[in-house]
Order: structure tokens, then sequence, then C-alpha cells
């Protein structure tokens, strides 16, 4: 049996570091939802594509999805269409959505793929913003942190799949009763 040459093995090589860096991707690392002891959310600031603004003062009476997402992360897409159903169902007993993007493309391109995906919820902008260092917690994405009605955060969920949308609907509906 022949042994592999240096030349033949590059492709391999290639394909499981590939497969290694993709591992260390921050991009849906899920840690599951977790329920939060009702702790005051940081102050923060946020002006919405429609030109809204919101704050956690402005918010309060609310319960609030804070989604830091991106338009290139799997994971964030997939949770868009549980989002967009949540939003329909639960806007007008009290739930506001907000899609915190930390895309670098800019505010044009995430309006276009929020058009193209139905995202009828406030949407901003999260690079170059206070937030991130306000919830100091992102460091993958999805994140959804849920806030109560006094601005507490009372759940947190990094990731996506049917548990943590689970867990999520559980939440919003104990909230809202």
């Amino acid at each position: 049996m022949a042994m592999a040459t240096t030349n033949e093995r590059k492709p391999l090589l290639t394909i499981v570091l590939f497969l290694i860096l993709i591992s260390f991707c921050s991009c849906g690392q899920s840690s599951g939802p977790e329920e939060k002891k009702g702790k005051l959310a940081p102050d923060f600031s946020l002006t919405s594509f429609a030109g809204k603004k919101l704050t956690r003062d402005s918010l309060n009476g609310k319960v609030v999805i804070l989604d830091f997402w991106a338009t290139w992360c799997p994971p964030c897409r997939a949770a868009i269409p549980h989002l967009v159903e949540l939003d329909k169902e639960y806007r007008d007993r009290g739930l506001v959505i907000i899609g915190v993007s930390l895309d670098r493309g800019g505010k044009e391109e995430v309006a276009d793929f929020a058009r193209r995906n139905q995202m009828d919820y406030d949407l901003a902008l999260g690079i170059d913003n206070a937030i991130l260092k306000s919830f100091g917690e992102i460091s993958s994405i999805p994140t959804m942190i849920v806030l109560n009605q006094k601005s507490e955060i009372v759940f947190r969920a990094v990731g996506f799949n049917n548990e943590i949308a689970q867990a999520i609907d559980d939440k919003i509906i104990e909230l809202l009763q």
C-alpha cells in the first residue's frame, strides 16, 4: 500500500482545519435556556430603523425580548420565523421584540433582509452601540434576553433550537398572564 504524498494530503488537511475552525465559531454556540433572578437590566438606548427611541425606561411595563443576531448567522436566521410568530401573537398583549443586529453591513443591508423575512418588530443596529458593553455577556449569537414588565432580566438563552423556542414561549406566556 503506497503512502499519500504531501500534495495529496493538503486537501484533507485543509478540510480538517476548516472543521476545527468551524467548531470554534461563536455563532450558535447554544448554552440552552437559563432562568434568571429578576436583576434590573442595564440602562440602554437604541434607535429603531423606524426612528423610535428604545430605552430600558421607555419599555417599562412591557415584556421585552432583546434578540442579538446577525444576518449571516444560521441559528439567528432559524430563530426569525419563531420571533415573527411571537410578535404577531403577543404584540397587542404587551410583548415588544427588538432585534439588535450585529451586522457590519449597515442599516440598508439589514433592513432589506428584514423585509424579505417579514420582520415587522423593532430592529436596531448594535454595532458601535453601548448596549453591547451594557449587557457585557453577549459573546455568542443569537443571544436572547427576556425582560419582565419591571425591566428585570428573567431569561437568557444563547443559540436557538426547539428547547429554547419552547422555553421562550413558556416564559412569555407566564409573564403576559
